[in-house]
């Protein structure tokens, strides 16, 4: 299925077709592309792999902030508010950087992590845009095991709590689900896409959850990620933008993942741009809006439309002097099933 082209002069330079999976409460309403296949999560599941640290009241034993709790949900960007939060995080639990697997690197923000190379600071594990979640993972292990060694491995306690949510979420056999390795050195979750996508309804729509404890954690993290969406990938970013409207519960993956579920409208949404492209989400995701829930976001589509974000594209195309050279359009039509 064709989600977007980019044109250059005459011609269209790119085309990036992917799937995308629509799901309500009565079953899949939308879908294209081949949504049947398996695809990972990639950061796409960050919200639901914290689940485990809420339902087993981690926030309050180490006597967590909204703003600590959230961004174990979120990709960070190493902006300097960021690495307060995660520091602040690390102190409390007594998490240290020997204790995550992952090896050192610069924030993904570039003004900080130029302003850290000016400095003559060399990269830290702080930065990285997956500790969060590594911490989040650490204190489960904690909790179940005693120590937080080994947190990373597919058959530890942590992960294999975690891929017990997935399977919950995604309403995947635990055994169905495909294993693989993240950047950052945990396991990564493959589901279909209608099944990625339910696992955003339930985000959405938390009383569909058929285990009480798991749906009062998704309350508690969909309630954070829209009272700090700056947390859950950085200023400027869609996440950030999704988050803050409200009503809706977002977040992107490597390798053009993306997830949203729908509070009011109470429908989850995944796409897959097949190529790995990231620029085109904004694109596509106003796209998806306009036509599955165009009367509760108009001005949510106006600004995807109209206004660039961070690493992706609205519209135009510049080159280096400025000037419109292109344009990206997303104009397909979803399919009803």
């Amino acid at each position: 299925m064709l989600l977007a082209t980019e044109s250059r002069g005459e011609l269209i330079e790119n085309r990036h077709e992917g799937c995308v999976a629509v799901v309500g409460e009565d079953g899949l309403r939308y879908a294209g592309g081949r949504w049947r296949e398996r695809y990972f999560f990639r950061s796409s599941s960050k919200p639901i792999q914290a689940l485990p640290v809420f339902l087993l009241g981690l926030d309050k034993a180490y006597g967590l902030t909204d703003e600590e709790c959230a961004i174990m949900a979120g990709s960070n960007a190493g902006e300097p508010y960021c690495t307060e939060v995660v520091e602040r995080l690390m102190r409390k639990t007594g998490v240290t950087e020997d204790d995550l697997v992952m090896r050192p690197r610069y924030p993904s923000h570039e003004p900080t992590k130029f302003a850290a190379i000016a400095r003559g600071e060399g990269p830290k594990k702080i930065w990285h845009g997956c500790t969060p979640k590594h911490i989040g993972a650490i204190l489960v292990q904690r909790a179940l095991t005693g120590s937080g060694r080994g947190y990373h491995l597919p058959d530890s306690a942590a992960q294999r709590l975690v891929r017990y949510t997935v399977a919950l979420f995604t309403g995947t056999p635990y055994e169905k689900i495909a294993l693989g390795t993240d950047g950052c050195g945990v396991p990564v979750f493959g589901v279909p896409g209608d099944a990625m996508a339910r696992s955003y309804l339930y985000l959405a729509a938390p009383d569909l959850i058929p285990e009480r404890g798991y749906a009062d954690a998704a309350r508690r993290i969909t309630d954070l990620m829209h009272r700090c969406p700056h947390l859950i990938r950085g200023n400027g970013y869609l996440c950030t933008v999704l988050n803050a409207a409200g009503g809706i519960v977002a977040k992107g993956g490597a390798s053009g993942v993306y997830c949203f579920g729908l509070k009011e409208e109470r429908l989850g949404v995944m796409f897959k741009l097949y190529d790995g492209t990231e620029s085109a989400w904004q694109a596509v995701t106003a796209r998806i809006l306009s036509q599955i829930a165009p009367g509760g976001h108009r001005d949510l589509i106006e600004k995807l439309e109209t206004e660039e974000l961070t690493g992706t594209v609205c519209r135009a195309i510049w080159c280096m002097t400025g000037e419109t050279i292109g344009e990206l359009r997303a104009e397909f039509t979803l399919p009803r099933v």
